[in-house]
């Protein structure tokens, strides 16, 4: 923390007490900026402290230095802290003073995260590599520090737009123009850009679908859709949220006859199609399939798609960015509403983007993806059978019974393996089955081998 010295002024203790997670779906400068705020709104920190300087801070937290600059940049932004040259960064000494009643203490809710530095992540969505760890995303990082962004631009940054338009026309075949996109801080945020614009009716979601997608529509009415004969289970439907390049569980991709199926039920309807476009990285294992937004466009179909894509999975949740892209009148409407609530996030970040997908950073980070792919399917054979197991597509689903999946999850949770619930993917009914779904591509072998024979043993025991 930060200590006093004897002539009253504060010197460079440790480390401020912040928290930060990389688990979580915010972006570290916003977890960061949060904290600081924090402290200084209790009185941890008050007016004329200074706080450590952002290479301390940055390793003391196990995090890049740039997301140190960025929340202190914010924050100098807003008035809190006050930067001078060759001169500790400190608390706006103009402030008021925190009140000096005493305030519980917060409680963070304990995780396995938390309890253990060292934890394997096999979420679908989570885990991988840290790109902040990376040469190429630090150096893109480095030089968008020194790049003039220009105007603020609540959509994007034009740099940033332009690398998202042309990075999807060499890995998607996607004919985009860049300004018909908009920055989202990832997939959630846009859904909730689009939601906010108003939805007069039920959202139909597969059943079972990815569950990431359903924390943002959590006061919506879901209502099951069947894509072999697409028809929901109400009439009422006005929007429906599908994932045809990730189908949950197996991570199997949306065969082209349902593609087209889901389209002509959807412009007989006058229903939006919101496509998440999770997991693009799978593209590159099998045959290019279309996304409905080009389908729709290239069949003449008069289905409305929006097309929300993350970069999310590739970089991990600790950069949190991702896109929209629509046309009409619903893209004006996105517009205006992205408008006023101003950017997604940093436009250094933006431009840090913007230079890791323009240098071949990106493609470069999907190849290795590829190639830790290949060496998980050679552990998962190695491992030998296990019970429950299907390995269809890009994750390993295990089947058990519910007992058995919270057993599991509890005790993989607490030797820091991390798995997801097969049952969240349900919307409901009495279809629901249970089990663990687990992303085997995370991580690099040596992990995946431990954590899958823990698996193996846990099962074994539990299932005797």
């Amino acid at each position: 923390m930060v200590t006093k010295s004897q002539n009253g002024t504060q010197a460079e203790g440790i480390a401020l007490p912040v928290n930060v997670d990389k688990g979580l779906s915010t972006p570290l400068p916003d977890q960061l900026t949060q904290e600081l705020r924090r402290l200084i709104s209790d009185g941890t920190l008050r007016p004329g402290d200074a706080v450590p300087s952002s290479r301390r801070l940055a390793k003391h937290l196990g995090i890049s230095r740039g997301s140190v600059e960025t929340a202190y940049a914010q924050l100098a932004v807003e008035g809190f802290l006050i930067a001078a040259e060759r001169s500790a960064t400190r608390i706006n000494p103009g402030l008021p003073a925190a009140s000096t009643t005493v305030r519980p203490k917060r409680r963070v809710p304990d995780s396995p995260r938390r309890r253990l530095r060292n934890y394997v992540d096999l979420r679908p969505g989570f885990g991988g590599d840290d790109p902040l760890r990376e040469p190429a995303f630090r150096r893109a990082w480095r030089e968008s520090l020194d790049l003039d962004p220009g105007p603020i631009d609540p959509l994007g940054q034009p740099r940033a737009r332009w690398a998202i338009a042309d990075y999807l026309r060499l890995t998607r075949g996607m004919a985009v123009d860049p300004d018909e996109i908009i920055l989202t801080s990832g997939s959630r945020d846009g859904l909730r850009l689009l939601l906010s614009l108003g939805v007069s009716g039920s959202i139909a979601v597969e059943n079972p679908g990815f569950p990431g997608l359903r924390q943002a529509m959590t006061d919506q009415q879901l209502v099951p859709l069947d894509l072999v004969g697409s028809s929901p289970a109400r009439a009422d439907v006005a929007a429906a949220v599908v994932t045809p390049n990730h189908q949950f569980p197996h991570g199997t991709p949306m065969p082209v006859d349902q593609r087209a199926r889901l389209l002509d039920w959807a412009a007989r309807g006058n229903v939006l199609i919101v496509e998440d476009d999770y997991d693009s990285e799978a593209r590159f294992t099998r045959t290019v399939l279309p996304t409905l937004f080009d389908l729709a466009s290239s069949t003449g179909s008069s289905a409305h798609v929006v097309h929300i894509g993350t970069f999310s999975a590739l970089l991990t949740s600790a950069v949190s960015t991702g896109y929209v892209i629509a046309r009409g009148p619903i893209s004006e409407e996105l517009m205006s509403l992205r408008a006023a609530l101003g950017p997604a996030y940093s436009p250094i970040l933006q431009m840090a983007i913007a230079s890791y997908l323009g240098s071949g950073g990106l493609r470069r980070r999907i190849s290795r993806g590829r190639r830790r792919l290949r060496a998980a399917e050679e552990v998962v054979s190695e491992i030998g059978p296990i019970p429950g197991l299907v390995h269809e597509g890009r994750t390993l689903v295990i089947e058990t019974s519910q007992a058995q999946a919270e057993s599991l999850l509890r005790e993989l949770a607490e030797r820091g393996i991390l798995v997801a619930s097969l049952a969240r993917g349900w919307t409901g009914g009495d279809e629901i089955r249970h089990g663990l779904v687990i992303a085997h591509s995370n991580v690099e072998a040596p992990a995946l081998r431990e954590a899958l024979g823990a698996v193996k043993s846990l099962l074994s025991r539990i299932q005797s």
